[in-house]
């Protein structure tokens, strides 16, 4: 099967901002960058040999708690929020989670592949019964978004590979990866980071990079 992802303006648009302020600020806990989760919802259509899956709606867990390296979190939380858009956007699919990899250079994000999911992300995810109970239609994606800060502005671009995105905002760069959820034969769950093509908007990429304030 080959997946064709699409991620919406206001979706990305969420993400960003949030990795942006975890990245930069941490949270209420711990000051500096940290590890963020969130969930995400939409819709997917298959036909014989494609899957489309539309990325509409992120939204962020304030509950979680993280710090550099990692990211705790309540599985209850998919659940309470699922409900709410289930009464105001039953149009709205539940897809499956997001979290980010802030990293300190990009010498760092290359030296670690800061854009792939690590094993321990794997394991979590494969083992979130509510995300695979929850996801429509049972196999849920996952997507992990690294952040760093460039030591020079670059003009913004996207970059698009299998499974990724990658682009510039002001003196940030972001890499968007997602996974998709199988269950083979045998039962089996899995998470696939093969035959994906991301499909993104040109809005976020056509202007000339600036360096962001509050970014120093």
């Amino acid at each position: 099967m080959e997946y064709h992802v699409t991620v919406s303006n206001h979706a990305l648009d969420e993400m960003v901002l949030a990795a942006s302020e975890s990245f930069v600020l941490g949270n209420a806990r711990q000051w500096g960058a940290v590890e963020i989760h969130g969930y995400l919802w939409g819709s997917r259509r298959e036909t014989e040999d494609v899957e489309y899956i539309d990325v509409d709606k992120f939204s962020v867990s304030t509950s979680a708690v993280g710090d550099e390296e990692s990211v705790a979190f309540d599985e209850r939380v998919a659940r309470i929020k699922n409900s709410i858009l289930g009464y105001w956007s039953p149009h709205y699919h539940f897809l499956g989670s997001f979290h980010t990899h802030p990293y300190p250079s990009l010498e760092d994000v290359n030296n670690n592949k800061g854009w792939e999911f690590s094993d321990d992300d794997k394991a979590t995810i494969l083992g979130d019964e509510d995300v695979w109970e929850l996801s429509h239609p049972g196999t849920p994606i996952a997507m992990v978004m690294a952040v760093t800060k460039m030591a020079v502005v670059h003009d913004s671009f996207v970059g698009v590979k299998v499974g990724k995105l990658e682009f510039n905002v002001g003196n940030l760069r972001f890499w968007l990866s997602v996974a998709v959820g199988e269950v083979s034969s045998g039962k089996e769950k899995v998470f696939s980071t093969d035959n994906i093509l991301f499909n993104p908007h040109s809005r976020h990429y056509n202007r000339a990079g600036a360096r962001l304030d509050g970014v120093d």
